[in-house]
């Protein structure tokens, strides 16, 4: 309890900074609104069209993922279902709780996956899009560097940062693929759910039945589970970084021609830069209390990499409703026609 209220305050304590720099570009507001006077709006077409080449990625990325496992789901259901996760993740904010139990009913209605197969898979996706945004959010910290606004002190604090990442990454890799550690941890979690169940059952006896999870059963949903990765070896490994990388990269794509709609030719050094602080930013915004945060950072951000305040305004808030608030309501209505869908 007493983290869930450090969290929340320390959320919104950062959205109040963030509030405080945003301050002094509320005077551009005029300006902003003759940009998109004389906005291009064809280009606006072209933001939308390179982000949905850039879920396209992503939808890849998870069906690679999926492939050794059993079960069978299309590219179109697996795009609306990752589009009705990201809703769900940003309606019911819990830690990316909502967004794998959704994931889960979702693969296990429209491919017939285990609940094993979507969780594992879920992590696979996390782990190349994470390399992907490192690798974007480092060419920006280098940037940083070369223009001597990020010290050497900087740069070996974010090496060691990068390092512990990169082995904490692998650490979990070879634990997950070792049959003996998650056989502990899966009969850990089988006895914690079945004194919840005895609990339940005795607590609410007649309204409620949960049924409890038999040895018998794990062993055997854990040695399909591990026939599945190990089978996931055959995917060449190059599939999945152009999966990645190609999702992460369009996004960036996405963002400039967002500053190109706005008449802005923004340098390749301010974009990665920027990207690469608006990830850093995005993880306070997960925060409770952080709703908004990422919407008011991106023109902070590029207003101090020198892009003129009207311009990093405009561009960041189309970006942010194409790339975030345009998906996440795409979304509401593919969750609609995925639960209706037999």
């Amino acid at each position: 309890m007493k983290l869930k209220w450090f969290l929340r305050v320390l959320g919104l304590i950062a959205l109040v900074v963030v509030i405080y720099l945003f301050i002094p570009l509320l005077k551009e507001l005029g300006r902003v609104a003759n940009l998109f006077k004389y906005a291009d709006w064809i280009w606006l077409a072209v933001a939308l069209l390179i982000q949905v080449i850039s879920y396209s990625f992503l939808t890849w990325l998870n069906l690679l993922a999926l492939q050794p496992f059993p079960g069978s789901i299309k590219f179109t259901t697996m795009m609306g279902s990752l589009s009705a996760i990201a809703f769900i993740e940003t309606a019911f904010p819990t830690a990316g709780a909502s967004g794998v139990i959704l994931r889960a009913h979702l693969l296990s209605k429209h491919g017939q996956y285990k609940v094993e197969a979507s969780t594992f898979t879920l992590a696979v996706e996390a782990v190349f899009i994470g390399l992907a945004m490192a690798t974007v959010a480092l060419l920006g910290f280098i940037f940083l560097f070369k223009t001597g606004k990020l010290t050497q002190k900087d740069i070996i604090q974010l090496a060691f940062t990068s390092l512990a990442a990169f082995v904490l990454i692998i650490l979990s890799w070879r634990a997950l693929q070792s049959e003996s550690f998650t056989r502990k941890a899966v009969y850990k979690t089988a006895s914690w759910w079945n004194r919840f169940t005895v609990f339940l059952n005795t607590r609410f006896a007649g309204r409620v039945r949960l049924p409890a999870v038999t040895d018998t059963a794990i062993d055997s949903r854990l040695e399909n589970f591990h026939a599945s990765v190990a089978s996931m070896r055959v995917v060449p490994l190059w599939k999945f970084l152009l999966a990645c990388y190609g999702r992460i990269l369009l996004d960036v794509a996405t963002l400039g021609v967002c500053f190109r709609m706005f008449h802005y030719a923004i340098a390749p050094s301010a974009l990665f830069t920027g990207y690469g602080l608006i990830l850093a930013f995005s993880g306070v915004a997960a925060l409770p209390g952080g709703l908004g945060m990422a919407d008011l950072s991106i023109p902070i951000i590029f207003s101090r990499l020198g892009v003129p305040g009207p311009a990093a305004i405009a561009a960041g808030l189309t970006y942010r409703l194409v790339a975030f608030w345009l998906l996440r309501f795409i979304g509401f209505i593919n969750w609609q026609l995925l639960e209706v869908r037999s």
